[in-house]
């Protein structure tokens, strides 16, 4: 079986997409397209800095384009580089894995005065991440403060807690973006206060997630004002020198914000006691939720960790394309953003209707047939290995790399990667 096929999105589901297809076709010519300098997308910019087991993945993502048949073409912009009309008309099958980057807002009554920020907006700040407006706090927004709300009950809430929980030492053998770590000033952190809508059977985060913010040094943990006996093993409240001033972390199950104000330079968060209904007799049918009373927060910062949503047709053309053509919904086959492993499975149920549908190709030219048309800026793998080199060779000692954090910065990589491998002109 042979065939071209394109693959809008480098991220994990456009490079499982790629792999299984690989394993089903392996004459078929593949390429990846993707709006930043760097593949990998999540993996790089939204899984936890300090997760570098699940960051290993990229690994394996590597040997992929290091395969005869597989290209990487980056800093090009599906939509407004080259249009997915363009890529129809050159490639027998068009995958679209563009993935899922705005966070769901909460939808409640909140003043625009109030600070509450997403948690991918914060992982990706955290992670250097050069395409995320995030990055402003450090200079508009300052230091999150020593009160912090979080809403959520996924691993999500649970990445942000422990990150922000955690002491600079802690960070040892990450990658995370010590500047964005240090201008939210997570040291001051006193109180989080972790608020959930469902009862704690149904918290969606892994117990291990949980078990390791039970375990960092100087956090006391409450549930539904309980002491976490696991989270007094750290030395937060026991024996003479504690590690640090004691973070308090409680978690409240069976509330949710009602409405976040602005007041004195706080946020106040109101937020609504529910209870799970069990009979006609309450005002809700069984297994749905009903108001059982109010409690007011002021805090300093609000992260709403509250998973994330579909953009829209204005904001991204291409994930809206018309499924009759010859294009495919790949890796996030469902169009929700789910855990790695899901993405996986998902990717490969979308590489097996990709080579069915290659059955019936065309012979189309692939990259060769629009590779005049790539912009001046495109950059390649190999662009990306000279990146890839130069964060881990500027990296501190106790750092996997140090990325960098503007587009220009990685530009200039490349430049000089492209000028010391050219070829020397004949004499």
């Amino acid at each position: 079986m042979t065939g071209e096929v394109a693959i809008i999105g480098c991220g994990p589901s456009g490079c499982y997409t790629a792999l299984a297809l690989r394993r089903l076709a392996p004459e078929v010519k593949i390429t990846v397209f993707d709006g930043r300098l760097t593949p990998y997308g999540l993996v790089r910019y939204g899984v936890a800095s300090d997760h570098q087991g699940t960051k290993g993945v990229s690994r394996q993502f590597d040997r992929l384009f290091d395969s005869d048949g597989v290209e990487f073409v980056g800093n090009t912009v599906i939509g407004r580089d080259i249009s997915l009309k363009t890529l129809e008309q050159a490639f027998d099958v068009v995958v679209i894995a563009t993935g899922l980057s705005e966070d769901r807002p909460l939808q409640v009554p909140i003043d625009p005065e109030a600070r509450v920020y997403g948690a991918g907006q914060l992982l990706r700040f955290l992670n250097g991440d050069p395409d995320s407006h995030v990055r402003s706090l450090a200079g508009s927004h300052g230091p999150l403060g020593t009160d912090l709300l979080l809403v959520g009950a996924g691993n999500v809430a649970m990445d942000v807690a422990r990150l922000l929980c955690k002491t600079e030492e802690a960070f040892a053998g990450s990658d995370i973006d010590d500047e964005a770590w240090l201008s939210l000033a997570t040291p001051d952190l006193r109180r989080l206060t972790l608020l959930a809508r469902g009862p704690r059977e149904r918290a969606c985060w892994d117990a291990s997630m949980f078990t390791e913010l039970c375990r960092l040094p100087g956090v006391v943990i409450t549930v539904d004002g309980e002491v976490e006996e696991r989270s007094l093993s750290g030395g937060a409240e026991v024996g003479a020198s504690p590690v640090r001033d004691v973070i308090h972390v409680d978690i409240h199950f069976n509330e949710s914000p009602a409405a976040i104000e602005y007041a004195g330079g706080r946020t106040l968060v109101r937020a609504r006691r529910t209870r799970a209904t069990s009979g006609s007799e309450d005002s809700g049918k069984p297994g749905e939720w009903a108001g059982a009373g109010e409690e007011a927060y002021v805090v300093d910062t609000v992260v709403t960790a509250m998973g994330f949503v579909r953009p829209t047709v204005e904001q991204n053309p291409v994930a809206h394309a018309d499924p009759e053509r010859q294009v495919w919904v790949g890796g996030a086959h469902s169009g929700a953003l789910g855990n790695l492993a899901e993405n996986r499975t998902l990717a490969k149920i979308a590489a097996e209707e990709v080579a069915d549908r290659l059955k019936r190709s065309s012979g189309r030219p692939g990259l060769e047939g629009i590779r005049d048309l790539l912009p001046p800026d495109a950059v390649s793998f190999k662009d990306w290995e000279a990146i890839d080199r130069a964060e881990i060779a500027r990296a501190r000692s106790d750092r996997l790399r140090w990325k960098f954090t503007t587009r220009e910065e990685m530009a200039d990589v490349v430049e000089s990667h492209r000028g010391a491998t050219a070829p020397s002109p004949t004499t």
